[in-house]
């Protein structure tokens, strides 16, 4: 889990005995599935390969969070009979239809981000997000709004993204208050002001400036009266400056900007490039652009 991201080639040769280990202790399962999905499934497309792990895991006494992760692949690899089978061995376990079966949902949209046109796959997205409202609390919570984040984070990496579409605007704004309410009932406060830097990325890609002040400031406020999240607090102040700067108040977009890149100083090699990335769209709004 710590080194996938950096060295994905070793975690994935390392999948098939990690997940085929006795010794995995029941608790890891779920993040030994998602990590499959994740690596196999996403970064590479291979949802054969990831449902090849997945089915010989021991599901018959598998728990929710397992057994989603397990229909998502067997979903995605084309394996519809076993899909259908895990979703009813996961509600018949006592888990909540209508969460399990959107946790099952978003799972299939993220899984099928990279090879769906952006337009049906926003449109499927919203649909979700229509049921999400009328859904309530539930042990589901922290599955969606995870799900809800990671999708909402792939839509505004995609290159083909119109910041000028309202309904673009519109589902992805929608998005990430969503996964900031349910985090709100299911997560801690980093989890809080995590949730308030996807707003506020989501708010400056199409322009929202006011929008993204406000969430940048209130994960800032959720930092300084909590505890020490560096990281974080410097990634929140490039989107502060980034709003800053697109409304026009260049010396405090400076000042936010000078700040960020006084804490990114101590960062490693791992992180600094995606620190320096962050940057550069902060660098490229009007009032700091000279920084």
């Amino acid at each position: 889990m710590r080194t996938h991201d950096d060295r994905p080639d070793e975690a994935i040769a390392q999948l098939p005995a990690l997940l085929a280990s006795p010794g995995l202790p029941a608790a890891s399962l779920p993040r030994a599935a998602w990590l499959a999905n994740h690596l196999l499934g996403e970064k590479r497309g291979d949802w054969r390969g990831a449902w090849a792990l997945l089915k010989a895991m021991p599901l018959a006494d598998a728990g929710p969070a397992l057994l989603r992760h397990c229909v998502v692949a067997a979903t995605l690899a084309g394996d519809a009979l076993a899909a259908w089978r895990l979703e009813r061995q996961c509600l018949a376990g006592g888990a909540s239809a209508d969460g399990a079966r959107l946790a099952i949902r978003l799972g299939v949209l993220l899984g099928a981000l990279g090879g769906a046109p952006l337009r049906e796959s926003l449109t499927e997205f919203a649909v979700l997000q229509a049921a999400l409202e009328l859904g309530e609390s539930g042990e589901t919570d922290a599955a969606l709004a995870a799900l809800i984040n990671n999708i909402v984070s792939a839509f505004l990496e995609r290159n083909e993204l119109d910041a000028r579409d309202p309904f673009c605007e519109e589902t992805l704004f929608n998005g990430a208050r969503i996964a900031r309410l349910l985090w709100g009932r299911a997560g801690d406060w980093v989890n809080h002001e995590r949730a308030e830097y996807l707003r506020a990325l989501t708010a400056n890609r199409f322009e929202r400036w006011p929008d993204g002040l406000l969430a940048a400031d209130a994960g800032l406020a959720l930092i300084a009266a909590n505890g020490e999240e560096e990281v974080d607090r410097a990634f929140l102040l490039l989107e502060r400056a980034r709003a800053l700067g697109g409304s026009g108040r260049q010396e405090e977009a400076e000042e936010a900007y000078a700040a960020a890149q006084a804490l990114a100083a101590s960062f490693d090699s791992e992180l600094r490039p995606w620190f320096d990335d962050c940057a550069r769209r902060a660098k490229r709004e009007p009032a700091v652009a000279g920084s």
